[in-house]
């Protein structure tokens, strides 16, 4: 019997000169690794849903290589070489293609001595079959767009920046057992004998470009390499179908100190957390190949329905997406809204709505546990986005606190078009992706779902006052003064949302009710007992609050009423931080003394109390503009000026006796 030849990257003709860090590839190099991570686990779980396999299986697994593991690594190590040389000749790399090439030299060293990592993604999608290994070797472009399925893409192509090498291999099986896999390494463009070749070389048999629909002429079962084969038989034998994704030299995202199976939870339970719950995906994640001795290895972690809890709780103390230059830059939602994704899919009244475009599954919660209105999209379990065209916060001001889930079922016009109006990184909706008759279809189908949501959602009494959205303006310099007046902007003033406000009302058991002003009033035939009021009510207002020196702020104030005996404090505010260096609490900052600058306008009356926590103004004119210079002392846990947090304004009616009726004080909790 006669033995196929073992494959060997191709690199086409090209007419481009391309370097060590083209355009094809710096879009992909400078994604953090928890857009990685997710592409590849939304693909594979996408592949799952379009082969019909409940629960979806993902499975991470590292293990150790040597160069003769790697298929053609000295055809590829030909062209390294080559490719390095013509571009040294023309002068010297610049610093950023120099570290690709010093990277890839230390990398070929380390696998012919000591070996390197080599991390396998397998998945029970739907497999690879022509037409999607063509789309996964098309520059990363993605073909959601055709109805395809899953399991190649935007996604895999990402995972480059994951190899030190720069190379990549796949491989599928289908339901009917046919095996194709093929490789993709991305390097510099260099002059050959007869031809300019690409930057891109190929693991495959041949290019076929033009004759038919093919493009190239993959690897079979009889050419498949061992670094493939293998996973492909387990993917038969346990699944039947199928893919991975091999990444050898694995780089551990530049951080060898960091456990890929915290990585890959992290990450899978944030934004996969609907998935995870409903059983509908399994992430396996297994590392002890990495070490000589395996009993070293912590085992394979497995994280399911049963898992996602423990791991959502200890995430639930973040409040913030992570910072830029982190390692999981880009993770979105936070910890604590993550979590509050899985309460209200555990605690949350589940109701199916029907709209004209089919159904939406919907997780209703109220009162949410953070006081604030917030609904997220998800799309075959995974997290798209928080902001939603006809279901943002501001549609929803006039109703209790609530927190939604909402899934499109798959198999309808609504999942589909919520599928294509993904952003290239399914992170948000792009509606310039639709049509316009698409588009207008798909607002209309969040209309019908806001307006099921207001019918279900209790509305709020008539005495409760919403502050609007005010500019809190926060300004660069090193904050000391030193008499200058000019400040530099850290960027764009930022709307800050705040929460609402509510004046709560409770009856003698404690449960919450509707506010209804004077005594007692009757429900279903019986009377109320007495309603309790919280000390003032919030005003409607604007502010902008600038820092003036070190514990010196401008505070500009303006409201739509004309009020009487108002309290003004100063928060630190937990929502916004200039720095994003750490959490702050929503804590009073205490005034040591003010000035009040109101040219043009009536004097303004005005006083600090004995502790300092707050100013007591007697009268404020409607739509008139107040400027009061505030000095303070330092929030509690200020080191220096440049830990400053960005401060804002609270504003209060004080509660007179005509308010008073036959209630009392009481502190709503």
């Amino acid at each position: 019997m006669k033995r196929s030849r073992k494959p060997t990257l191709k690199f086409g003709e090209t007419r481009e000169i391309q370097g060590f860090t083209s355009w094809k590839t710096a879009s992909f190099n400078d994604l953090p690794p928890a857009r990685v991570i997710r592409e590849i686990l939304q693909n594979s779980l996408d592949a799952a849903v379009e082969a019909r396999e409940k629960p979806a299986v993902v499975r991470f697994r590292v293990t150790k290589i040597k160069s003769q593991n790697i298929p053609d690594i000295a055809g590829y190590s030909k062209a390294f070489r080559e490719a390095v040389t013509y571009h040294q000749r023309q002068g010297k790399l610049p610093d950023a293609a120099q570290h690709v090439v010093n990277t890839i030299e230390a990398t070929l060293e380390k696998l012919a001595k000591d070996g390197h990592y080599l991390l396998s993604v397998s998945d029970n999608g739907v497999g690879l079959d022509e037409k999607r290994m063509n789309a996964l070797f098309s520059d990363g472009t993605s073909v959601k767009a055709t109805n395809a399925a899953g399991s190649y893409g935007v996604g895999h192509f990402a995972a480059i920046s994951a190899s030190d090498l720069h190379y990549l291999l796949y491989g599928g099986v289908l339901e009917n057992g046919k095996r194709l896999a093929a490789g993709y390494a991305v390097l510099a463009s260099r002059p050959g004998k007869k031809c300019w070749y690409s930057a891109q070389g190929y693991l495959i048999k041949k290019f076929v470009a033009g004759i038919g629909d093919k493009l190239y002429d993959f690897l079979d079962s009889k050419s498949i390499p061992e670094i493939l084969s293998t996973d492909l038989e387990k993917i038969r034998e346990e699944w039947k179908h199928g893919t991975v994704i091999s990444i050898p030299a694995f780089n551990y995202f530049g951080d060898y100190t960091q456990s890929l199976s915290h990585i890959v939870s992290k990450i899978a339970s944030y934004n996969f957390g609907v998935a995870i719950h409903k059983g509908d995906l399994v992430i396996e994640i297994d590392e002890s190949g990495k070490y000589d001795d395996e009993s070293d290895g912590l085992g394979a972690i497995r994280l399911d329905n049963s898992t996602l809890g423990s791991i959502l709780e200890e995430e639930r103390a973040q409040k913030r997406a992570p910072k830029r230059n982190t390692f999981f830059e880009g993770l979105r939602p936070s910890g604590q809204n993550a979590h509050s994704i899985y309460e209200t899919l555990v605690k949350g009244d589940s109701s199916v709505v029907e709209t004209e475009l089919g159904e939406v599954s919907v997780n209703l919660l109220t009162p949410t546990t953070t006081g604030n209105t917030r609904i997220d999209l998800f799309r075959n379990g995974m997290w798209i986005t928080d902001e939603v065209s006809r279901l943002k916060r501001a549609d929803f001001t006039d109703r209790q606190p609530f927190h939604a889930v909402l899934v499109p079922q798959g198999g309808h016009e609504l999942h589909r078009l919520v599928r294509l109006a993904e952003g290239p990184m399914h992170d948000k909706l792009s509606f310039n992706l639709l049509s316009d008759a698409g588009r207008k279809k798909l607002i209309n189908a969040f209309e019908e779902i806001s307006a099921w949501i207001k019918e279900q959602i209790p509305q709020l009494g008539d005495s409760e006052y919403t502050p609007d959205d005010f500019l809190v303006v926060q300004t660069g310099g090193d904050g000391l003064g030193g008499g200058s007046k000019r400040f530099e902007m850290w960027g764009s003033p930022v709307v800050v949302h705040r929460a609402r406000i509510s004046q709560r009302t409770f009856t003698k058991s404690g449960e919450k009710t509707e506010h209804e002003r004077g005594k007692g009033k009757k429900k279903n035939g019986k009377k109320r007992g007495n309603t309790h009021r919280t000390r003032s009510k919030p005003l409607p207002f604007q502010s902008t609050v600038v820092p003036d020196g070190k514990e010196r702020h401008i505070v500009s104030l303006k409201c739509r009423e004309t009020f009487d005996d108002m309290t003004l404090s100063l928060m630190v505010d937990e929502n916004v931080d200039a720095t994003c260096d750490r959490i702050w609490q929503d804590e009073k900052v205490t005034i040591r003394s003010f000035e009040v600058d109101s040219k043009g306008v009536q004097e303004l009356i005005a006083e600090i109390d004995d502790k300092g926590d707050a100013i007591r103004l007697r009268r404020l004119l409607a739509g008139k503009t107040y400027k009061l210079i505030l000095k303070h002392d330092s929030p509690k846990g200020l080191k220096n000026a440049v830990d400053l947090p960005v401060l804002r304004v609270d504003l209060h009616r004080t509660q007179l006796e005509s308010d008073k009726g036959d209630t009392k004080n009481v502190n709503a909790d």
